[in-house]
């Protein structure tokens, strides 16, 4: 029966035996294709609720477009009012190696203090721990405690 359907279609469009026999075997895949895409056999697949994951992203994105206008208008705040913002740093900040700028950025620590900081590291030399900040005029228990977590000796 193949072989009379092959001969056909070699006869009909001026192919040879094995391009009609190709031609077949591409509308046989097409036809049995189509027919399981209209019957859905593949109905033993579960479809994916993307509901619970959307509303995660969508109250994520809310929340960080939130913190954007938040930080944007602070900063436009501060412009309006001519007084400086504190340089975004990323911590811990080394003792050794921070500028006044970052330096200024630590809890409690003034350009006055970030200054000392600056010039005892210069008198000095490098710190070697960051219990060295305690001998620097002006850092006591209080101020050292809230400093703690945001330095590093490198």
């Amino acid at each position: 029966m193949l072989s009379k359907i092959t001969r056909k279609i070699q006869e009909k469009l001026g192919l040879t035996k094995s391009e009609a026999g190709i031609i077949l075997f591409l509308s046989f895949g097409l036809i049995v294709g189509g027919t399981a895409k209209i019957f859905h056999l593949d109905k033993s697949t579960e479809r994916y609720n993307f509901t619970e994951s959307d509303s995660f992203f969508s109250s994520a994105s809310s929340k960080i477009d939130s913190v954007i206008a938040a930080e944007e208008d602070t900063l436009k705040k501060a412009a309006k009012s001519g007084s400086k913002v504190k340089a975004s740093v990323t911590f811990p900040i080394d003792l050794n190696k921070a500028s006044i700028d970052e330096l200024v950025a630590l809890p409690g620590v003034g350009r006055a203090t970030a200054q000392k900081i600056i010039d005892y590291r210069t008198v000095n030399g490098k710190f070697n721990s960051i219990d060295e900040l305690m001998k620097v005029k002006g850092i006591g228990n209080k101020k050292f405690e809230k400093m703690k977590p945001f330095v590093k000796v490198g």
